[in-house]
């Protein structure tokens, strides 16, 4: 029989943690966890201690009696943080210890607030002392609930432009699903509160998308480590920091590197395992950084650019040059009027390198040029499958020029790499013109997959140098993901 000893678990220390000032008591916040694991919250078994330290976090009270946090931001990978059991122990301790009248609990979708309203309610079912202190269930489409002989009430609510509204003085407002959440549903929402001088606003969610714009001033709030009455923790394989008010992150060599699973994934080795994350690699390709390993998307710029123009001037070096690791690509625009090759690679000091080598008019020069280039290194030539320049396969094929062609998926990992790559200031460039029109008016869009790539239409300029480029550079790391690594 194999120890338990021998078992590996996911670290519980979060990635990145902000505690509200003034605490004096985390009294209320024990009693919870005691409470939670009394009646068995979290699938009958005890809170995992980062779980606990969440509802520390949010449960410190000051010397006031006030709870210290009003705000408190729960972000990590989806299923590995057990985010659910600690909102519902810290619900059931609301209601059952703290006597809090009216809690509204609210998701993007319906069925995730209806997963959690059956959560809890088996919870009451299942202990006759519960049970005895509910007046009535209600299972009617929108109008979820538990209500206590006392008259407090838990409501459970999909997210509309008018879910929230009519309610008043409530002491707990849960956004699970944060990740989506808008501010027209805050505005909704969030005055439900405003009569309660000691209410709280819990966030629950995974890896922010682009449109997080919620999300990510809470998550900007935590970072800056000054955000007053904010309880925040996170667990993500990033390491990002806030430079200048804006975030800046890099990312591990290699996602599929099971350390970083284990520093990342609080559940792996209690509740989920590595041959479960193992087949959602399979299954969502390059969505399973945002998912599993709670990886944000880019933030846009508040003028909807991706990129900061300042920091992508200051990564221009004329004299860089490509030293290993080369790479290369092809672009055309979706009405071919345009086309580019663009080469990547890695310069001396590691730094990544990329440009354009060819940018002209129309289509007919590419297919030479490739085959040249191709004589030169014989370096396949990276083209994307779902985009215009596809349609030259063959002829380069038949050129004799060796084509990989990258799918969707690998486009839209190319894409984060080469912003990442940006942000944490690893990427130099030699300044041309082109690329850097490209980055000043490039915007994202989001696959049916849901990743983000490049939108080509959507741009206010034609971009094939830079999607040239990053494509290029996808092929880069693509070289270093093959190198063996050892578990």
């Amino acid at each position: 029989m194999r120890s338990q000893l021998d078992v590996r678990l996911g670290s519980q220390e979060p990635t990145i943690l902000h505690l509200p000032p003034g605490v004096v008591s985390h009294a209320a916040a024990e009693e919870a966890i005691e409470l939670a694991d009394a009646y068995g919250v979290a699938d009958g078994q005890p809170l995992a201690e980062s779980q606990k330290i969440t509802l520390r976090a949010a449960g410190g009270e000051r010397a006031d009696g006030m709870w210290a946090a009003t705000r408190i931001g729960d972000f990590g990978p989806r299923q590995g943080t057990g985010k659910n059991d600690k909102i519902a122990a810290w619900e059931l301790a609301h209601l059952l210890l703290f006597g809090t009248q009216l809690i509204i609990h609210t998701a993007h979708e319906f069925p995730t607030a209806n997963e959690s309203f059956l959560r809890l309610v088996a919870v009451f079912e299942n202990w006759d002392d519960l049970r005895r202190k509910v007046a009535r269930i209600r299972y009617a489409n929108g109008e979820q609930g538990i209500e206590l002989l006392t008259g407090q009430r838990l409501k459970y609510r999909a997210r509309t432009g008018g879910s929230g509204r009519g309610f008043a003085k409530a002491g707990l407002l849960v956004y699970d699903e944060a990740q989506h959440l808008g501010r027209e549903h805050v505005a909704a929402s969030g005055p439900s509160k405003f009569a309660n001088a000691n209410s709280q606003t819990w966030y629950a969610g995974s890896g922010g998308l682009a449109t997080s714009a919620v999300a990510w001033g809470v998550r900007r709030d935590a970072l800056s480590g000054v955000a007053g009455r904010l309880a925040y923790t996170e667990m993500t394989a990033e390491d990002i920091q806030l430079v200048g008010g804006r975030i800046v992150s890099s990312l591990p060599d290699d996602l599929l590197d099971r350390d970083v699973w284990y520093r990342t994934i609080p559940g792996l080795g209690r509740w989920v395992t590595e041959e479960g994350a193992e087949a959602l690699v399979d299954e969502l390709g390059a969505l399973f950084g945002r998912e599993i390993l709670c990886i944000w998307e880019p933030e846009p710029l508040a003028d909807g650019g991706v990129i900061d123009p300042a920091i992508w001037g200051a990564l221009a070096d004329e004299d860089s040059s490509i030293d290993s690791q080369h790479a290369w690509a092809l672009s055309v625009s979706p009405d071919r009027k345009w086309a580019c090759i663009g080469i990547a690679g890695r310069r001396v000091d590691g730094l990544m390198h990329v440009e354009w080598s060819r940018h002209e008019a129309g289509t007919a020069w590419i297919v030479p040029a490739a085959k040249a280039l191709f004589a030169k290194r014989a370096i396949p030539l990276r083209v994307a499958t779902a985009s215009a320049e596809a349609s030259l396969i063959d002829d380069l094929v038949e050129a004799c020029v060796e084509v990989t062609e990258v799918p969707t998926n690998e486009v839209a990992r190319a894409t984060g790499e080469f912003i990442d790559s940006v942000n944490n200031l690893s990427l130099r460039h030699l300044g041309q013109r082109s690329l850097d029109k490209c980055l000043h008016h490039a915007v994202l869009k989001t696959t049916e997959a849901g990743a983000s790539v490049w939108a080509e239409r959507s741009s206010e300029v034609e971009i094939t140098p830079l999607k040239a480029v990053t494509v290029a550079l996808g092929g880069v790391a693509e070289q270093r993901r093959r190198v063996p690594r050892a578990y």
